[in-house]
């Protein structure tokens, strides 16, 4: 069984199995984004603004909230807002501080964790709808009692720990004490990890400390070595999460996140803002304009990066401050190599004339050529270089719009495997990553859209017309 089936069990039981879900693996591993999208329409208000923003959009939304019980008294410090795109295929989280200085609908102006101590999930979530000005369609509740326990389960998870960490809190129950360095945590020191906001960033520092524990966390995920310990590991989390989400869903998003959603196409963010005193009380005054720019820029400006050369086009420029991906690798002609090491290493530096005339053998399909940027005569140009080193271009033409930052290629949708192929060769050839290679809607031919980075993909294209000519 591939690695990634991992992903499918453990989320079929975090949302499935607590609701005693039962399903065969062939159901799961066959989801399809329209069957998430049929499920969840079917069950939804025609009327409500979730659905519209699904039909519109095909994206929903979900509110994760870590519970604490501190001398009986019931919050949540901490409070993550997902964006799962099903079109798209991406997932995009937000973390919003506990401090965060909001309107509690029926007691006013609070800190964002009051409204779980006032009224449970269903008060956060209506604050948290208000606050984005956006809808959430379903929460989910992690209680941190049994957190250490599944932690425990997976082997421990690996954090490199920047500084030590000491701080007691006899009311919380807190005996933190974790010195730095790259350590495998257990269970305990990971909660103490994800909860320590005693420095000079607070709870912001926390959030971040969260942030880092997840991408550790789905990276553990994947390892197939975990999946001999998935029977033990379902038991604890029976335990673990509460959900107003269907059965019949979870299961079906556990078969999109094993097939369409691996790491890579998971982002992460924190509510930007700033610390200020009000009334003797110290709040978190967010940026939900800059949030909204996170969570509505174009995917393929998140994997790029180039968000911040929006800044006087289409104002992304705030992504800049805080968002990052759930990868800490990349590859390269299947070379697995770190981020800061992949800084110059290009696809020509691999490449020789037989190899590139194999490659291009390999694509049994004809490509098109797309503007995405709107300059005059630029898929022309690409397309007759293109054609110089051996690709048969079908049509050029403009793409459906010109504000790709980055260029893509795509392939249509439940596309022959021939047709894919061919697309993820041209993605070689022309050093595009990986996760910009998708499926696209829009798209007839496997094409080549190109972006505002024009110059570098002529460059490596002339690049590539030399190596053929040797």
């Amino acid at each position: 069984m591939r690695s990634k089936s991992i992903i499918m069990i453990i989320l079929l039981a975090i949302l499935g199995i607590t609701a005693g879900a039962g399903l065969k693996f062939y159901t799961i591993l066959h989801t399809k984004s329209e069957d998430i999208l049929g499920t969840i329409v079917s069950s939804i208000d025609t009327g409500s603004a979730q659905y519209a923003t699904l039909k519109e959009q095909g994206t929903f939304n979900v509110l994760i909230m870590g519970e604490d019980d501190v001398e009986g008294s019931k919050r949540s410090d901490t409070v993550l807002f997902a964006a799962i795109d099903i079109d798209d295929k991406n997932m995009r989280i937000l973390s919003l501080p506990r401090d965060t200085r909001v309107q509690i609908p029926g007691h006013g102006v609070q800190k964002l964790n009051h409204a779980f101590a006032y009224g449970g999930p269903d008060l956060l979530k209506a604050t948290v709808e208000k606050y984005l000005e956006r809808p959430i369609l379903y929460y989910v509740i992690v209680d941190y009692v049994s957190f250490p326990a599944v932690v425990d389960i997976l082997g421990g998870v690996e954090i490199d720990v920047k500084k030590k960490m000491r701080y007691v809190d006899r009311a919380g129950k807190l005996d933190i004490n974790i010195q730095p360095g790259l350590q495998v945590m257990d269970g305990k020191t990971a909660l103490h990890y994800v909860r320590f906001r005693k420095d000079a960033l607070g709870d912001i520092g926390r959030v971040h400390r969260q942030q880092q524990f997840i991408k550790a966390l789905l990276k553990k995920i994947y390892d197939p070595r975990v999946l001999v310990k998935i029977p033990e590991l379902t038991a604890q989390i029976m335990k673990l999460f509460k959900t107003d989400m269907s059965p019949g869903l979870a299961i079906q998003l556990a078969g999109f996140a094993q097939n369409e959603l691996g790491r890579e196409r998971i982002f992460f963010s924190t509510l930007y803002g700033q610390a200020a005193t009000v009334n003797n009380l110290s709040y978190w005054i967010g940026d939900t304009k800059t949030a909204n720019e996170f969570l509505n820029a174009p995917f393929e400006m998140l994997v790029s990066g180039d968000v911040k050369e929006n800044k006087n086009t289409n104002n992304f420029a705030g992504l800049s401050l805080s968002y990052s991906s759930a990868v800490d690798e990349i590859k390269i002609n299947g070379e697995t190599i770190k981020k800061e090491e992949a800084v110059g290493k290009k696809t020509e530096d691999f490449m020789s004339a037989e190899n590139l005339l194999s490659m291009i053998r390999s694509m049994s399909e004809s490509v098109a050529v797309l503007n995405g940027t709107g300059k005059s005569g630029l898929s022309t140009e690409v397309a007759s270089k293109l054609q110089k080193i051996g690709i048969e271009v079908v049509m050029s033409a403009n793409a459906k719009h010109f504000d790709y930052r980055s260029s893509n290629v795509v392939y249509p949708i439940n596309a022959k495997p021939a047709v894919v192929e061919t697309a993820k060769t041209l993605g070689k050839l022309l050093d595009i990553p990986n996760n910009l290679v998708r499926a696209n809607n829009q798209a007839f031919y496997p094409s080549i859209i190109i972006g505002h980075d024009s110059d570098k993909l002529i460059s490596h294209i002339d690049k590539l017309i030399k190596i053929s000519t040797q």
